[in-house]
């Protein structure tokens, strides 16, 4: 028997289902795939993971004091190797650690998109250093005003900013490894200067996103209360001039106008939603990282708790997540 006859015998075996679900797993797969060979995606879900297991930790911990409390000594316990959910805990602590500084070093790579996006904004950045400097000096009026009118002005901060902030997190991060000899003052001191800067980041991105409120409401409100009617075929049909014999194809051309103005409006609402999307999706990860970077800014911190950062970090990481996986559909 030829394979050319095999093979239609094996496809009509299986049930549409069994090929659905077999596509939709392959479909996952290749999303995941295509998520994680990313950066900014794989950092993503590490950062689940990382900010997950203060939870994870305090959810075996509970189990364990319960198990205690009524007596179930042999649970979730081997007897050979005296392992327990306080083992597994103190092992989930243990990667949790692993992976905040795996994405440190990660981090430390991130500089360069960061470096091309300043570029970006200003191809020639000495000419914009004098530029600026001059204008500083010379006390020019019209200079306060050209800065908060540039659209470059945030972006430009955001980008300098993390440009200040990666360093010193690093710088911070070998001290801890005996590579740069600092005192532990001076390495307490970089830790915090980083996450300051890149607190004043994450203000910039909030500031952003009140900008880009105003903006959608406005955007929203002309399409809503705009002239432009959706029109349908038929509706336009009573409406149409009759045919002159210089413009035979005048009925057809009134149509297509119609439906092109139809197309148009629903390609509007389109675009208007993805964005109110992007919105709402960024304005998830900075709930989440707005008061962690004032925690960690501040000398002390606002809580002791570890489970307030887990659940803030989370709330961060599935924004992040998200947006990666809408990049994987585009």
């Amino acid at each position: 028997m030829s394979s050319k006859s095999v093979l239609p015998a094996e496809s009509s075996s299986a049930s549409p289902s069994a090929r659905r679900s077999s596509l939709t797993t392959t479909q996952l797969i290749n999303k995941l795939t295509k998520l994680t060979s990313t950066y900014s995606g794989l950092d993503a879900s590490l950062m689940i993971i990382q900010y997950s297991t203060p939870l994870v930790i305090a959810l075996l911990l509970k189990i364990n004091q319960l198990k205690t409390k009524y007596g179930y000594h042999r649970l979730f316990k081997n007897k050979q190797s005296n392992f327990g959910l306080l083992e597994l805990s103190q092992g989930w602590g243990q990667m949790g650690k692993s992976i905040g500084e795996a994405r440190v070093i990660f981090r430390l790579f991130g500089m360069l998109p960061i470096i091309s996006w300043l570029l970006a904004l200003h191809p020639k950045p000495l000419e914009s250093i004098n530029k600026l400097l001059y204008s500083i000096i010379s006390l020019n009026s019209n200079f306060i005003t050209r800065i908060k009118e540039s659209s470059k002005t945030i972006p430009t901060l955001q980008a300098i900013s993390l440009l200040l902030y990666y360093p010193l997190e690093h710088l911070s991060w070998l001290t801890t490894k005996k590579v740069v000899p600092l005192s532990e003052r001076r390495r307490g001191l970089a830790e915090l200067w980083s996450v300051r800067f890149w607190a004043l980041y994450v203000v910039l991105e909030i500031y952003k996103l009140s900008q880009s409120y105003q903006s959608l409401q406005r955007r929203t409100k002309l399409l809503k209360y705009s002239s432009k009617s959706d029109i349908s075929k038929e509706e336009s049909e009573g409406y149409e001039l009759p045919p002159s014999p210089s413009s035979p194809n005048s009925n057809n051309e009134k149509v297509q106008s119609v439906s092109i103005m139809n197309i148009d409006k629903k390609v509007e609402i389109d675009a208007l939603k993805k964005d109110w999307n992007d919105w709402l999706n960024t304005a998830v990860i900075n709930s989440g990282y707005a008061p962690l970077t004032i925690h960690w800014s501040t000398p002390g911190g606002l809580w002791t708790s570890p489970l307030i950062g887990g659940s803030l970090g989370i709330v961060a990481a599935l924004g992040r997540l998200t947006a990666e996986w809408r990049k994987g559909n585009s």
